[in-house]
């Protein structure tokens, strides 16, 4: 066949070697961040803008021809800059969204910039190396079985569905075959009132009806009741229900709780349920000796699932989960495509949902090898000891702070007399909207115990006393003036 000269002359020419270009938009880059952390305390928490506003910004900026990346990054120094959430400010205590250390940003620009799909061991070797040694380090940190095994994922979320899709495997084999007309009751997953949303979400993701997605009540900051499990599983087992999944949480978003482990994989064995542990927050605190008894009988757990992205400063999106039954998950995920090279060992796409994977795994590597875990344990260590500096602070602001804090949130409530329980409640949202739009600070609100509290969560390498001493005193001096 004859090419036709006049067509391949229409075609537009293929792009320039990418090195001058990128060499001056790191250059820049690294500026804009270098400016940024240089003047981190001097920021706003909070963005002084309205959703409107910044997408007024952002609207109609992307067509047929670019800018280039020396102007695409000037707007981008007049509109994100300015504009985000300074997320790795001292006083930033809101969601568990961390201040991620040196190495794994800059690890990030690597990753993207390598771009390898760390779904297989043939398209991105070093970063499936990478993840197998994170995935070691993770497995001795937890004490779990030398045989676990692990993938990371895209957050928290995904390793619950994750988990729970070996747990439906393991304890239902039928269902994935036949569908859930093979089953002779209704599927059961437990969580409590104060799991992650994820996990009832993960659980309706796979079919289990929502009526079917137990939540148990919870004892203290927030932990299982195993009482009203055991007696929740004895009823729902005699009337012919099909109890298959148990989803524990060492580290509550809510409120820090941690269930009691022990207790609750007894009556797993009991009963035959699948243990699925959410220690994506509250893993770290394995890194201090105090809070090690929390951990007893995790190694007897089914699936582990643990957020580098969270307490252990890794930039986002990282997720880690860990699993003894390492050839169910091919029983589960594995699938024949031929287009795909394989090599020696299994890959990651044959063992999980996520076929093109980013090599988030070189991240956590990274940021691990460049500063250890010991500064994670000193910094895990020190959040702890300034969230119970700051409930002690609050109480003497007048504040009722939630007793048998742990781990670093800290829950407290403002009680002006003369108010209704329902008044009281709409404070703690009127109170927590004011200081945030103020810039001074961000955190939120939470539902527990009934009421509605104000939440201070802490996972920043960067707070220290003075920013703790700051804050309550500038809360104090705010709820005097609302009064």
């Amino acid at each position: 066949m004859k090419t036709n000269p006049k067509a391949l002359g229409s075609l537009a020419a293929a792009p320039s070697h990418p090195m001058p270009e990128l060499e001056a938009g790191l250059v820049q880059a690294a500026g804009m961040l270098q400016e940024f952390y240089a003047g981190l305390e001097a920021r706003r928490v909070s963005a002084a803008i309205s959703s409107p506003e910044i997408e007024a910004l952002f609207a109609d900026t992307l067509g047929e021809a670019g800018v280039g990346v020396e102007a695409a990054l000037r707007d981008a120094e007049r509109w994100l800059m300015p504009h985000a959430m300074t997320v790795p400010h001292p006083l930033y205590l809101g969601l568990i969204n961390s201040s991620p250390m040196a190495g794994g940003i800059v690890a990030e620009s690597l990753i993207a910039g390598l771009n390898n799909n760390s779904g297989s061991w043939i398209q991105g070797p070093p970063f499936m190396a990478a993840e197998q040694e994170v995935v070691r380090c993770f497995r001795e940190l937890l004490g779990l079985p030398e045989e676990t095994t692990g993938i990371v994922l895209p957050g928290g979320s995904y390793a619950s569905l994750h988990g729970l899709q070996l747990a439906r495997e393991s304890r239902l084999p039928q269902w994935r075959k036949e569908g859930a007309r093979a089953l002779s009751g209704d599927p059961r997953v437990y969580v409590s009132s104060a799991s992650h949303f994820s996990a009832a979400r993960s659980a309706m993701a796979l079919g289990v009806a929502d009526r079917d997605v137990v939540s148990l009540p919870t004892l203290g900051r927030g932990r299982i009741d195993a009482r009203a499990l055991a007696a929740q599983l004895r009823e729902d087992t005699e009337r012919g229900a099909l109890p298959f999944a148990l989803v524990a949480t060492l580290g509550t978003t809510g409120t820090g709780a941690l269930d009691r482990l022990p207790e609750l994989v007894e009556l797993c064995r009991e009963f035959g349920l699948w243990l699925h542990v959410d220690a994506c927050y509250g893993g770290a605190a394995a890194l201090v000796q105090e809070l090690g008894p929390h951990f007893e009988g995790l190694a007897e757990a089914d699936s582990v699932a643990v957020d580098p992205h969270k307490w252990f400063f890794i930039p986002m999106v990282a997720g880690l989960l860990l699993t003894r039954h390492t050839e169910l998950e091919l029983e589960v995920f594995d699938i024949d495509a031929s287009y795909i090279p394989t090599g020696e060992y299994v890959d990651s796409f044959r063992r999980s949902l996520t076929t093109s994977r980013r090599g988030s795994a070189f991240a956590i590597w990274m940021a691990l090898r460049a500063h250890g875990l010991g500064s994670v344990r000193s910094t895990v260590e020190r959040n702890i000891a300034l969230t119970r500096r700051l409930e002690a602070k609050l109480a003497l602001e007048g504040l009722r702070v939630m007793p048998d804090g742990e781990l670093s949130v800290a829950c407290a409530r403002w009680e002006p007399e003369g108010k209704t329980p329902e008044q009281l409640d709409a404070l703690q949202g009127q109170f927590a909207a004011a200081v945030s739009e103020s810039g001074d600070a961000w955190f939120g609100c939470v539902r527990a115990q009934g009421q509605t509290w104000l939440r201070f969560n802490l996972v920043n390498l960067y707070t220290r006393e003075e920013h703790i001493d700051f804050l309550a005193k500038r809360l104090g001096e705010r709820l005097r003036a609302w009064v």
